[in-house]
């Protein structure tokens, strides 16, 4: 009984001790400001997400002009928007300009931190996450992310995330970002490579299988009226193929690279191009059997009248 009694005693007091420690932390977390930077190619944007209770009295839209003037003063936010959520905002600042140098892979960008958080307290927390392609390197201030304070990247999908937390203050002191980027030349042709050889894989499987069902539906005429469900079954590994190409150009980091290393409209080709021509391929042969099929069965038919 004195050992339940002592029991319970010590999960109280640990729980009295270890409830200000969650509490504090989860304060903490919910006071950040975070801050995402997304180095993707065309699509160049920074998101604030800010809890609502530090907008004291300053309205959402006075918010999104209070930091778009301040992004304005060094790039040109081509346009911008904010989004309410349950407990913070997000504001969504497109950049035209923040590349300093993109040519033949190799990428610079300034980003000043006193326009980039110097309208929040210096003392306030804040989570700064930079979002690249996988298929890059980056350096900042010529220095390894993890000595100015950034934690070791977290891949996700296509991008790799750099994410520094700390006071707004310890931004203010670096002063000036330098971010000097290179595309993984080497790796992104081997994984090009690989992404356009889906057409060809696609090519000779909707050949060997609108092959198979062709003959299979001539040696076996009664099958006919079932043509439609062997069609939409011989056409499922196809569909699969076109699948798992566009589950590669995610994963791999394509996605982003193209974008970074091409210029827009070429990029989008490269996307684009070989899932819309794998999607072209599918019904052109299954088309072309059942036509192929019909001629076949309507000339047996005549031979066996005549």
């Amino acid at each position: 009984m004195k050992k339940c009694q002592m029991s319970f005693i010590l999960f109280f007091l640990v729980a009295i001790i270890v409830y200000p420690m969650t509490t504090t932390a989860e304060t903490l977390q919910t006071d950040a400001v975070e801050v995402d930077i997304c180095i993707i190619g065309g699509d160049n944007h920074f998101v604030y997400t800010i809890p609502k209770h530090l907008h004291n009295d300053t309205t959402y839209f006075e918010m999104k002009d209070y930091i778009e003037n301040s992004l304005s003063s060094h790039w040109k936010v081509e346009k911008a928007h904010y989004e309410t959520n349950q407990s913070n905002v997000a504001y969504t600042f497109f950049i035209e300009d923040l590349f300093q140098k993109k040519q033949n892979g190799q990428l610079k960008i300034a980003i000043p931190y006193s326009i980039l958080v110097g309208m929040f307290g210096e003392d306030e927390g804040i989570q700064l996450r930079i979002m690249a392609s996988k298929l890059t390197n980056w350096k900042v201030n010529a220095k390894e992310w993890a000595t100015l304070g950034f934690a070791q990247p977290f891949t996700f999908l296509s991008e790799r995330e750099y994410v520094f937390e700390g006071a707004v203050n310890e931004l203010l002191q670096q002063r000036v970002g330098h971010f000097d980027g290179s595309i993984v030349k080497g790796q992104m042709i081997l994984y090009s490579v690989i992404y356009f050889s889906f057409i060809l894989v696609q090519v000779a499987t909707c050949l060997f299988l609108a092959k198979r069902l062709k003959n299979r539906i001539l040696q076996h005429p009664e099958d006919m009226h079932h043509f439609r469900k062997f069609n939409y079954m011989y056409q499922i590994i196809p569909l699969m193929i076109i699948t798992a190409q566009i589950i590669f150009l995610v994963m791999s980091g394509l996605l982003t690279a193209f974008g970074l290393y091409f210029n827009p409209g070429i990029d989008l080709l490269f996307i684009v191009g070989p899932v819309l021509l794998n999607i072209i391929v599918l019904p052109m042969f299954f088309v072309t059997t059942e036509y192929e099929i019909s001629k076949e069965l309507r000339n047996n038919s005549l031979d066996l009248d005549m």
